[in-house]
């Protein structure tokens, strides 16, 4: 059984619980499978123990709840019993949270995306730098010399020395070139691909929020 069976199994027991108390129990579980991962769902349903045995529990639950209080000394025992309730949080307070979040929230999340944002451009000048002007700058240079080098053949010592200078500079142009694209090869498509998961990580979750709650 996995966790679309099991929610589907709860669902079909829960159903002479009121619409408001059995949705609220789902989203309680919906949530518990959430927090426990795709990769924890077998240990979570192994946990919870059989659906019908769930249902069971939440049903006496809200049949003591709902229960007409007793009188006199079975008051007291009966107001010492733990009750559990599936209660979202309230519109009211999550708008007020979300008021008073906004003055320290808002300046927290603008300077959070500018260091990102600055570590990225940093980054991007750092690896510019790395793979274009370094090597650039080698063959150039190089070529430079070997040019140069025809000019001083007046005095052969010299031209020698320069077009070997050159040649020397063009050739660690070439490895680091072919190490550059190397490396590109080893660790552009692992980054690209975390970047796609990570993008795509809060939409995932939200399908598979949405197909766990959908009934069978």
């Amino acid at each position: 059984m996995n966790r679309n069976e099991y929610m589907a199994a709860l669902r079909r027991a829960l159903a002479g619980l009121p619409e408001e108390e059995r949705a609220s129990a789902l989203r309680y579980y919906e949530e518990y499978f959430d927090d426990a991962g795709p990769e924890n769902e077998r240990k979570a349903i192994d946990g919870l123990g059989a659906p019908e045995q769930v249902a069971a529990q939440i049903l006496a639950d809200y049949r003591e709840l709902t229960a007409v209080p007793p009188q006199g000394r079975d008051a007291g025992s009966a107001a010492a019993k733990p009750r559990r309730r599936w209660r979202g949080i309230s519109p009211w307070l999550l708008i007020v949270l979300v008021l008073l979040a906004i003055p320290v929230g808002v300046p927290l999340l603008l300077g959070a995306a500018a260091t990102v944002l600055g570590l990225l451009v940093a980054a991007t000048a750092v690896v510019f730098a790395f793979a274009v002007v370094i090597p650039l700058a080698l063959l150039l240079a190089g070529a430079m010399l070997c040019g140069f080098s025809f000019a001083l053949w007046g005095a052969p010592a010299s031209a020698v020395t320069t077009l070997g200078c050159g040649l020397a500079l063009l050739a660690l142009g070439v490895l680091v070139s072919l190490l550059i694209i190397k490396l590109c090869m080893l660790f552009v498509p692992p980054v690209c691909r975390g970047l796609v998961a990570l993008i795509r990580w809060p939409f995932d979750r939200l399908h598979r929020r949405k197909n766990g709650g959908e009934p069978q």
